[in-house]
């Protein structure tokens, strides 16, 4: 009867040889995120490089009035080719690079954070689709037996020693078996269909029997260390630095050189050269609110980072004694409950079978037995989503 220890090892889809992680790193989600990752260093080197120069060409002075095709009237007309180039602060220009290089980081991370979410999500469907094949499987062994007691109690009220009401009976608890089964086979159809979103490749996984895991000061460290997502808030707070550095560089000017050449018809030709800056005049309602607003923008991000802790260790917390929970109810479970069932069954349907016990009692035995083993499946199922919440929070899932 403890068939159910073992069996639980294999959940029974078909084994491919890629793993979990291999099969999340195709999954569009995440190669929608490597694309723009890749966009990020290319738009680095473009902030760093200066503007295109502007080439212009102007006809100076046309006569509409007198003989406008006419370019030696007098000394303004000319044919000007100009070309100016704008060069903004190379300190400026680093800064914006620096502020995608930082994006860049903090996009890889939030890339590790979406993939562990991803790998959690495909982990806590596996397991329940296990949860519910194993079910099916003690559903079947129980059909089974519903269906042999069904025959011993024809057999006893044919002779007279059981009541009417007792075949009906075993028979409504074979009906309310398959009533169960079909439930649960509908549920692990739309378990299957949330599968295949997450994955188009089907994967072997092997449940662990709950045992003792990590203290719980230890698994704090490693999600506040290694957690990704605290990860990619960290970056977040430098981009918003580099921004507010960048606004803080806007009261010094960029630079703007032009220079042309003037053709003149019946004139000496003449070159024209000139420099411009732009002067922070209304720096009050300019550059002084650009620095408010990123000043703002990186408190903004450093309480969403003080947020996120608090909840990371919450939910920590929460998944740890989840787990903690589980193994202690399991081990109650499997130790205890289903030798007390297994025995107590044993006993009343040898007691049946003489006419000690009736129908009643086997199947209030059988339905403890049943309580008993689907209760050490959901509590096997319900540690291991619990340690693997515990994996991604500490950034560990694999």
């Amino acid at each position: 009867m403890r068939f159910i220890i073992f069996s639980f090892l294999l959940l029974h889809i078909v084994a491919f040889s890629q793993s979990i992680e291999e099969v999340i790193e195709n999954h569009p989600k995440v190669k929608a995120i490597e694309e723009k990752l890749k966009s990020y260093e290319s738009r680095a080197v473009y902030e760093r490089s200066l503007p295109d120069p502007v080439l212009s060409i102007s006809i100076k002075d046309i006569q509409f009035s007198y003989q406008p095709f006419d370019r030696g009237i007098e000394s303004m007309q000319a044919v000007e080719l100009g070309i100016s180039q704008i060069f903004p602060l190379p300190e400026k220009r680093e800064k914006r690079a620096q502020i995608f290089l930082k994006r860049k980081d903090a996009l890889y991370y939030r890339l590790l954070a979406e993939k562990q979410q991803l790998v959690h999500k495909l982990y806590v469907v596996l397991y329940k689709i296990w949860e519910i094949q194993e079910k099916l499987k003690i559903i079947d062994e129980y059909k089974k037996l519903s269906k042999d007691l069904i025959k011993l109690t024809d057999t006893l009220y044919s002779v007279g020693k059981v009541s009417q009401s007792e075949v009906f009976d075993i028979q409504y608890f074979y009906s309310k078996l398959v009533e169960k089964e079909i439930f649960l086979k509908r549920k692990k159809d739309k378990l299957l269909s949330t599968f295949l979103y997450l994955s188009d490749k089907n994967i072997q996984l092997k449940p662990e029997i709950p045992a003792d895991i990590e203290d719980l000061n230890s698994l704090i460290k490693k999600a506040l260390k290694n957690n990704p997502y605290l990860l990619y808030l960290k970056e977040k707070i430098e981009v918003e630095n580099y921004r507010l550095e960048l606004a803080k560089l806007d009261y010094k000017p960029d630079f703007k050189f032009f220079g042309s050449y003037s053709y003149r018809d019946g004139f000496r030709d003449y070159i024209s050269v000139g420099i411009s800056f732009n002067i922070p005049l209304w720096k009050k309602s300019r550059q002084d609110r650009k620095v408010i607003e990123q000043t703002y923008l990186k408190q903004k991000s450093e309480k969403e980072y003080e947020n996120a802790l608090r909840k990371i260790r919450s939910e920590i917390q929460e998944s740890f004694y989840k787990a903690i929970s589980h193994k202690e109810i399991y081990d109650l479970l499997e130790n205890t409950m289903l030798v007390q069932t297994e025995a107590v069954y044993g006993s009343i349907i040898s007691e049946y079978q003489v006419g000690k016990k009736n129908i009643f009692d086997v199947i209030k035995a059988i339905n403890q037995i049943l309580s008993v083993k689907m209760k050490i499946i959901e509590e096997i199922s319900g540690y291991n989503t619990a340690i693997k919440d515990i994996h991604r929070l500490t950034g560990e899932i694999r």
